[in-house]
């Protein structure tokens, strides 16, 4: 009997021990369990207190050590609203790169407010990336759009060519906030850009009355004044005046009191020139702006006296190099580039020596030089978009089709290439490559309307599928009866399909400035002029067309009619 007690005993012992093992096992889970979310929660608090501390060095201007905090903060919770979006803000103030993935990551927040998908917008439309940019600002405008979502779509149909467009959302956000200066402005700002006289006196009225009565947006609105071609000789002297008062005077008021004054005066424009120069020489913030202005009136020479080649300002010298290029001191070009006090990142070095060599008839070194720049650019967008440009204004088309092709692989970048390639094409008028890019293009962007008009441009231009094409942009023309540019694509429909009326009939309306329009457009104007037996008003407008800068097809349709 005993013995038959002691294995009892010793198995109740045994299932003791283990019901405490379990137990204590699913304490210290338990603590596992809650410990890891109350981590989390320190983390988080922590990242908090980082970005109230950066918050507070923002203020203070010291946006490094701010940067530093911010840094720290998403290292501890790289998802917490606070940190993100106070990062996001700091990358834009510094016009970082890394604000539109910072943006992009505040929207997705479930915290993420209106204010923040427009901040999102915004840095979309100012890196250049359109599609996306284009996908936000129409969720924007879905809801209820606020006056800055509607300014951001008058912004991005600007710059992506769509004029009338943005007429149209600048009105709105004007509509809605009557007493918002900055909305009056944007306003005037897209009215000067227009072709229609009554729309440029309408955008000068605007901006007068911003200039009298307003303490924020005049600023602003004395610069869209300046830049105004239509402005009197009183009224010139007025604007001159009031930019003279300006306190505190700073370099951009100069430089812009300096336009003014050679637009009054051009007879004393070396005296302007030397002031300015003479005024802000001592001045090392203000320096680059003024060789920049000086570079941009042609007055090389003076650049140089301007930015010695001994300084260790890299804008500084960028703008002496291309005084020199202008001078075509190549010599001087390749010594400054040679400097290893400086530094000057490969893609410039390269772009300038293939620029150099190029302009010396070196066509295989320049070849060599265009090359090596893209090579050192790259899977850098910036660095391409900086050599496909700079290719482009230097004349390599050969180049710059290389370097927008690499720069095209970048999603975000690929329609800016695009509208690049479209550029380079326009300039060489080959019709067939304008088509196929436009093809891409409208790819890329199946919606919008500009996209559609371009390729039905050239398919009509072309003659391809005509009858199909030309009820397609009747249809557009009908649909957007304020843009000029769909209307011309119409009338060459009705040119192509010979019906006369059909095309003078969709330039009916308000009168229409033809010397504010691309050669292009006038042509088609003219045979439609012609092709109604209204041959001395398109003999007038033939007058102002520059031949050598249409295609042949376009340059047909205008020795079609004088003949």
């Amino acid at each position: 009997m005993a013995d038959e007690t002691w294995p009892r005993r010793g198995r109740h012992r045994a299932t003791k021990r283990r019901r405490r093992v379990i137990v204590a096992a699913g304490v210290f889970a338990a603590v596992l369990v809650s410990a890891k979310p109350a981590y989390h929660w320190i983390k988080a608090r922590r990242a908090d207190a980082l970005s109230a501390e950066a918050e507070r060095l923002v203020q203070q201007e010291k946006l490094g050590e701010a940067a530093v905090d911010y840094r720290a903060a998403l290292k501890l919770d790289p998802f917490g609203y606070r940190s993100l979006r106070g990062a996001a803000r700091l990358a834009t103030k510094l016009r970082r790169a890394e604000a539109v993935p910072l943006w992009e990551q505040v929207a997705a927040s479930p915290r993420a407010t209106a204010s923040d998908r427009e901040e999102y917008a915004s840095a979309l439309v100012h890196a250049g990336m359109f599609p996306a940019a284009q996908k936000v600002i129409d969720d924007l405008l879905r809801a209820d759009p606020s006056t800055r979502a509607l300014r951001l779509a008058s912004d991005y149909s600007e710059l992506t060519g769509n004029g009338d467009r943005a007429v149209e959302y600048a009105r709105l956000a004007a509509k809605r906030a009557p007493g918002d200066d900055g909305a009056q402005a944007r306003l005037a700002q897209v009215l000067a850009a227009s072709a229609k006289l009554a729309e440029r006196k309408e955008a000068r009225d605007i901006l007068w009355k911003l200039v009298t009565e307003s303490a924020t947006a005049k600023t602003a609105a004395v610069q869209a004044l300046a830049r105004a071609p239509e402005l009197t000789t009183p009224e010139l002297s007025r604007l001159l005046e009031i930019v003279r008062s300006r306190s505190p005077f700073g370099v951009s008021d100069a430089l812009l009191a300096g336009d003014l004054d050679r637009r009054l005066h051009p007879e004393n424009a070396a005296a302007i020139y030397n002031d300015i120069a003479a005024r802000w020489t001592h001045d090392v913030a203000a320096r680059v702006g003024v060789a920049q202005w000086l570079n941009g009136h042609g007055q090389a020479e003076r650049v140089l006296e301007f930015a010695p080649a001994d300084s260790q300002d890299k804008e500084l010298l960028l703008a002496r190099l291309d005084a020199l290029a202008t001078l075509k001191r190549w010599s001087e070009i390749d010594e400054a580039l040679a400097r290893p006090d400086v530094g000057f990142d490969p893609t410039i070095i390269e772009s300038f020596r293939a620029r150099a060599a190029q302009e010396q008839q070196a066509t295989l070194d320049a070849e060599v030089h265009w090359s090596k720049a893209i090579a050192a650019a790259g899977t850098d967008a910036q660095k391409l978009q900086f050599v496909a440009n700079f290719a482009e204004q230097s004349g390599a088309t050969e180049a710059a089709l290389r370097a927008f092709d690499q720069l095209a692989r970048a999603p975000e970048y690929t329609l800016n290439a695009l509208a690049g390639q479209q550029r380079l094409a326009a300039k060489t008028r080959d019709v067939n490559a304008a088509r196929n890019l436009a093809e891409k293009a409208l790819a890329l962007q199946s919606s919008d309307p500009d996209a559609q008009n371009r390729l039905l441009y050239y398919n009509l231009l072309l003659e391809r599928d005509v009858d199909e094409n030309a009820a397609k942009a009747k249809a557009l023309a009908a649909k957007f009866p304020n843009r000029l540019e769909f209307r011309v694509t119409a009338a060459l429909g009705c040119l192509r399909q010979h019906n006369a009326a059909g095309a003078l009939g969709q330039f009916s309306g308000p009168p229409i400035d033809w010397e504010k329009t691309p050669p292009a457009w006038r042509a088609v104007y003219a045979a439609s002029l012609m092709a109604n037996e209204q041959a001395e008003r398109a003999e007038e407008i033939i007058k102002s067309i520059s031949v050598e800068r249409l295609a042949s097809e376009e340059a047909a349709l205008v020795k079609s009619t004088s003949r």
